[in-house]
């Protein structure tokens, strides 16, 4: 019988969407810049903290004029002109976030031990992190929104809606991520959904809750977790939706460790993940060359020390896969593992989180990275099978899966 499991304790970095790359390395300049900025604007908070966070400091001149130029200039949608502005320096782990983003709330949440006090103050009276919504990320593709995740034991899960499905409206108003369900926590609404390009427009009855952005991906990774059986063979599955903190690599062990897992004949690893993380030795489990070590109480409890999974796996990456996910994909790959999907977003720079004066939330790449001696920002890691996924209007078909599926029979037959 399996008793209790405990991983070895590791370093986390912060990378996109991950709590910790550069906590330490800018938490205490964090802290003396907001005294120092206490009193200015939001553009002059930005220049402040580019000017002594921002890795590469020869693109800051032309960012100063684009920056001067939006100040300038009253009329203007600010969070979307300055994303715009960001988007200019063509590198990852930078952007400009309000409270109508859902990644606003979603980096809050990863980045909550860093900001304890502040969040208090946001989210009062305990600081928990919380929005208004259903249970949905979605991606915007030519102006449309379109479900690109679908969170666990939440209200879009229980309403039949699909990944693909494009989003119309909300109660007749025009679908956005966090605005349309502001102020409707608690009762349902109606969302106008299209299954099908050029299709009929569908009526789903969801009920808006107010959701911890950390529970929600944490529950996703947890519940993703199950058997796949097909033609004889049964496939571990787990899907990473994070790797933001210990609690994430903690869920990967005790679920391919689990009774049901161990029997298994292969492992599928899906880390397309909904936002990055994973501590950069986060492949050993997989590749390390030390044994996998047990200590056995007098009650049976097995104390998994050093687990290693030596069945065969599948690993599943796309354009979601980045940061910490991306350098363990390289490291799969680079272990000989068969990698399905397309190539990975080439999102890997360090980054530091900034809440401004306003309540809005600030990233920012302060190191650049390599992984050896190899720069995977802007580049990604590409598969060693290419299985392409459109998105739109999918209906919750998956083909990287089930190539991942074929695949794993190939491997052991």
């Amino acid at each position: 019988m399996v008793g209790n499991i405990k991983s070895k304790s590791v370093k986390y970095f912060v990378f996109y969407g991950i709590c910790c790359l550069l906590a330490t390395l800018f938490l205490s300049s964090c802290v003396k810049t907001e005294k120092a900025i206490s009193e200015t604007s939001i553009f002059d908070e930005i220049r402040t903290l580019m000017a002594e966070n921002y890795f590469n400091q020869s693109q800051l001149p032309a960012f100063n004029v684009g920056l001067e130029a939006i100040e300038n200039n009253p009329n203007i949608n600010l969070s979307e002109e300055l994303n715009r502005l960001f988007d200019s320096l063509q590198v990852s782990h930078i952007g400009f976030y309000t409270p109508d983003d859902l990644d606003y709330y979603e980096l809050l949440g990863t980045f909550s031990p860093i900001f304890t006090d502040k969040l208090k103050t946001m989210f009062p009276p305990d600081g928990i992190v919380k929005y208004p919504g259903i249970g949905i990320a979605t991606r915007l593709i030519n102006g449309r929104y379109y479900v690109a995740f679908i969170y666990a034991d939440t209200p879009a899960e229980r309403a039949d809606i699909l990944t693909g499905d494009e989003l119309l409206t909300v109660d007749g108003q025009q679908y956005s991520p966090v605005k349309a369900f502001q102020g409707k926590v608690g009762q349902t609404v109606k969302l106008a959904i299209r299954r099908v390009q050029n299709g009929p427009v569908l009526e789903r009855e969801v009920v808006v809750e107010f959701l911890n952005p950390v529970e929600t991906l944490t529950a996703s990774t947890k519940n993703s977790g199950r058997v796949i059986e097909r033609d004889g063979y049964k496939f571990g599955y787990i899907r990473m939706y994070s790797y933001a903190g210990e609690e994430f690599g903690k869920i990967l062990i005790d679920t391919i460790f689990s009774n049901s897992f161990i029997s298994a004949d292969a492992l599928i690893l899906d880390i397309r993940g909904r936002w990055g993380g994973a501590p950069l030795d986060a492949a050993e489990i997989f590749v390390g060359g030390t044994p996998s070590v047990e200590f056995i109480t007098s009650a049976n409890e097995i104390n998994i020390i050093n687990f290693r999974w030596i069945k065969p796996l599948v690993v599943i990456i796309g354009s979601e896969t980045r940061s910490g996910l991306e350098i363990m994909a390289y490291s799969l790959k680079k272990a000989g593992f068969p990698m399905i999907g397309t190539t990975t977003r080439g999102a890997v720079v360090g980054g530091a989180p900034f809440i401004l004066n306003d309540g809005s939330f600030l990233l920012i790449p302060g190191v650049d990275v390599r992984v050896d001696g190899q720069r995977i920002e802007g580049v990604g890691v590409s598969p060693t099978v290419l299985v392409d996924y459109i998105l739109e209007y999918s209906q919750g078909n998956d083909p990287q899966l089930e190539t991942a599926i074929n695949k794993a029979i190939e491997i052991i037959k």
